[in-house]
């Protein structure tokens, strides 16, 4: 009950390709003259057009893989953003994007929420200024997995002039994200969650002008044009210095083969398992859910909170007594917490996933019915 950490089982076929890659293939992207090597960078090649289409772009070669949506992020503002530039974020952000543009030097500024914790987009013109340069958003909450509004960020950017970036680390594949209907500048992803496939695997999809405009955090070999002690700037060697995790991305490739093979009995398995989850959550007294309640639509991140006892200790018996896993705190996620009213104790979070049973969804619920009421 833990996918929003890291999903879990992976999807079937995601192992297979890790071992094939260490047990068949084995060589560097650009480094050896091979039949593998050639295989290989068909592989990547073809997961960068499936990454693209999934965010509904185009051009696959803007596609650019780190090890997480943290990389990416740090990557691009680094990058990205000059002295005194700010960008507005939103209340519910994780710290994968906050601490990145505290560590770099880049000012923010948040959009408020409402009485209900949603985003208040009527004070967003008020945040607008000279200085601001972009607008940095999380697709879903991690915490309370509510699904922010991004038709409506959209167009206010459009509006204002800004472009507009998604984490999209909770929200991939199962809300749909499309870069050119939203008209959005990028997005970061990682693998490792919703898209079913191994940690180590992530990046993010820039639009070719805003890549271009981005300098890269990390330097050295790339297997091109090593005359030059300059970075290249073609695409994608420019933020891809190094050897990429090359066995999880083979196994990336697959989970992603098996997500497009499966999408409609997995995506509605995965809202079944949430329906389910909420809906029994809410027949058991004294807990509160935080966010989004059953009949709504929201990803799998779902928190609650209760008096009856420290969230800590219900986190711990929950495993010791009945071998059910979870995650209590602030969830990597403080200003959230703050916009939700749950700081600083947090909340204990239950996040279902594709391959969660019905058993285990009834088996939690029946376990905290005992551990909080008794």
């Amino acid at each position: 009950m833990d996918n929003s950490a890291t999903s879990w089982p992976k999807a079937p076929g995601v192992a297979n390709a890790v071992l094939y890659f260490m047990n068949e293939l084995g060589c560097n992207l650009s480094r050896t003259h091979s039949d593998n090597a050639y295989q290989e960078e068909d592989a990547i090649c073809a997961l960068r057009e499936d990454i693209a289409s999934l965010f509904g772009y185009d051009d696959a070669d803007t596609v650019f893989f780190t090890q997480n949506v943290t990389e990416a992020v740090n990557i691009f503002v680094h990058g990205y953003f000059k002295k005194d530039d700010i960008v507005i974020t939103t209340s519910h952000e994780h710290n994968a994007v906050e601490r990145a543009l505290t560590c770099h030097g880049v000012k923010s500024v948040r959009i408020p929420v409402d009485e209900n914790g949603l985003s208040d987009f009527s004070r967003f013109t008020d945040l607008v200024s000279r200085n601001v340069k972009a607008v940095i958003a999380n697709a879903s909450s991690n915490v309370s997995g509510r699904i922010e509004n991004i038709a409506v960020l959209s167009e206010l950017c459009r509006k204002a002039f800004l472009p507009l970036f998604l984490d999209t680390a909770q929200a991939a594949p199962f809300v749909r994200i499309s870069m050119k209907e939203m008209e959005l500048a990028g997005v970061f992803f990682t693998g490792h969650k919703g898209l079913l496939g191994p940690q180590g695997t992530g990046g993010m999809v820039l639009r070719r002008e805003i890549a271009e405009k981005t300098s890269p955090l990390i330097a050295g070999g790339t297997g091109s044009f090593s005359d030059s002690i300059e970075m290249p700037d073609i695409f994608p060697d420019k933020f891809e210095a190094g050897t990429r995790n090359l066995p999880g991305l083979f196994g990336l490739k697959a989970a992603l083969d098996y997500i497009n093979s499966n999408s409609s009995n997995l995506f509605k398995k995965y809202e079944q398992n949430i329906f389910s989850l909420v809906s029994g959550l809410e027949s058991i007294d004294n807990i509160r859910i935080i966010g989004p309640k059953s009949g709504e639509k929201r990803t799998g991140a779902v928190s609650i909170s209760t008096d009856k006892m420290d969230l800590a200790l219900l986190a711990n018996r929950l495993y010791r007594n009945h071998g059910i896993e979870c995650r209590v705190g602030l969830h990597c996620a403080p200003i959230e917490h703050m916009s939700l009213g749950t700081y600083p104790q947090g909340t204990l979070r239950l996040s279902p996933g594709p391959f969660t049973k019905k058993d285990e969804i009834e088996k939690t619920i029946c376990a905290l019915k005992e551990e909080i009421n008794g």
